[in-house]
Formats: C-alpha cells, sequence, structure tokens
C-alpha cells in the first residue's frame, strides 16, 4: 500500500498516524535549547559578577566610614598636648595621631572626661591597607587603597605636616581623603591565581589629578575659627 493510499484510509478509519522528528526538527531544537543554556550561563556570570562588585563597593564605604567615624570621635575630645608632653594632634600626609579623653557620665549624669587613649591612623602603601589603633584595639581594614592623604589646615593654608604641642594649638581643621583601587582591576586580580597582590595592576595614583574617593573634613572644637569664606578662598586658591 503506498503511502498517499494509507493515509487516506488512516484518515476514513480514524487511526491516527505517529510521526518522529525529522532531522531538520531535531537541529532546530538543540539549537535553541544550546542558545537558552548559553543565555542562562551568561546571566548567571553576570550575577555573580555584580554580586561581587557590590560587595567590594560595600567594602570600599565600610572603610571610609570606619576612619571617618574614629576621627571624629577622637577629635571632639582631643588634646593639644598630652600628659607626657607629646602633641595631642601629631602627623603628616600617610598618617595620624589624635590623644584623647575617654567620655563617661559622672555621679550627676553629667558628661566627664576620663582617662586619655591615642588614636593611630596609618596607611601602608605597598599592602593598601589602612591600619586604626586606638587604644588597645587594632584593626586593618582590608578594602584594597590606593592612596591616603591627611591634611592640615591652618588659618591662611594647608600643610602637610602638623604637630599640635609644637604650634601650641589645634589646627582649624583636618581632610582626610581616600582613593580607593578600582572594582574592576580588584575583580580581575582576585580572579588571577598568578597576583599576589590585589593592586599589582592598578597604575600608580597622582592625588594631584584625580578627585578622592571619598573625602572628610573635620573641624575641631577649640580650634581658631575661619568663616566660611576664609575656607573657601583657601580651597579655591589651590586649583588657580
Amino acid at each position: 500500500m503506498s503511502r498517499e493510499r494509507f493515509s487516506a484510509h488512516a484518515l476514513r478509519h480514524g487511526v491516527r498516524i505517529h510521526r518522529g522528528f525529522t532531522l531538520l526538527e531535531a537541529i532546530v531544537a538543540v539549537a535553541i535549547a544550546t542558545a537558552f543554556l548559553g543565555a542562562l550561563a551568561v546571566f548567571t556570570v553576570n550575577l555573580s559578577a555584580s554580586r561581587e562588585r557590590l560587595a567590594r563597593l560595600a567594602e570600599r564605604l565600610e572603610t571610609a566610614d570606619a576612619v571617618f567615624a574614629a576621627c571624629e570621635r577622637s577629635l571632639a575630645t582631643a588634646v593639644v598636648v598630652d600628659a607626657s608632653g607629646r602633641a595631642g594632634i601629631a602627623g603628616n600626609e600617610a598618617s595620624l595621631r589624635i590623644t584623647h579623653a575617654a567620655v563617661a557620665l559622672g555621679d550627676d549624669g553629667e558628661s566627664i572626661l576620663g582617662d586619655r587613649a591615642a588614636l593611630q591612623i596609618s596607611f601602608n602603601e605597598s599592602s593598601g591597607v589602612i591600619e586604626l589603633i586606638n587604644g588597645s584595639a587594632r584593626d586593618a581594614l582590608a578594602a584594597p587603597v590606593r592612596a591616603m592623604r591627611v591634611r592640615y589646615l591652618n588659618e591662611s593654608s594647608w600643610a602637610d605636616a602638623f604637630d599640635s604641642a609644637e604650634m601650641g594649638a589645634f589646627p582649624v581643621g583636618i581632610e582626610v581623603s581616600l582613593w580607593f583601587a578600582p572594582v574592576a582591576s580588584v575583580l580581575n586580580n582576585a580572579n588571577d591565581s598568578a597576583s599576589d597582590d590585589a593592586l599589582d595592576d592598578a597604575a600608580p595614583v597622582e592625588i594631584t589629578d584625580s578627585p578622592a574617593d571619598r573625602t572628610r573634613f573635620f573641624r575641631i572644637p577649640g580650634a581658631p575659627r575661619i568663616d566660611a569664606l576664609a575656607l573657601r578662598r583657601i580651597r579655591d586658591g589651590e586649583t588657580q
């Protein structure tokens, strides 16, 4: 029986015809499945990279907030000279030491100043780690930092170093700026087993050529006061 006659016979008698996939249909199905799996793999990789990037950005924010919060707390009760005659505020561009008094509550509930402690902030350029030492507590902040700059504002200009014992007073304010390693560079290094340093392929930073990622300016209680216009003139003068 020919195929045409068999089909007609099947139609007259209600017989179902079962036919398999043709080669072309099988190829199309395989191509569609492959494309779907490829798109799923790309989505998974991109999702993982996005999560890692967000984690790195959060780490940078936590590092900056930890540095700024430590400075703010210590400067609120800083002293010009400590009990041994050392400067209460002393530092340069890469490190800062603040001697401060602990705050406690007296018998009448009023705040009183207690024993003195020292906050030390220092930046290790080779490892890209900022170390905070506050009394007996020591923390190494892991977010890769390309540069840290501390500047000290006097009544007429910025200074790269300061010693409150030598000056006999506080600086008007202190500015702390941080430059972080690019997130893409950190992610590439994290996936590179041949790299031991997260900063190996990051170009050296010229801190005068690019704006800082995070900057905070701290006014110090008890320091000489200058008005906002004078402060603006000092800041504008560095870019002219």
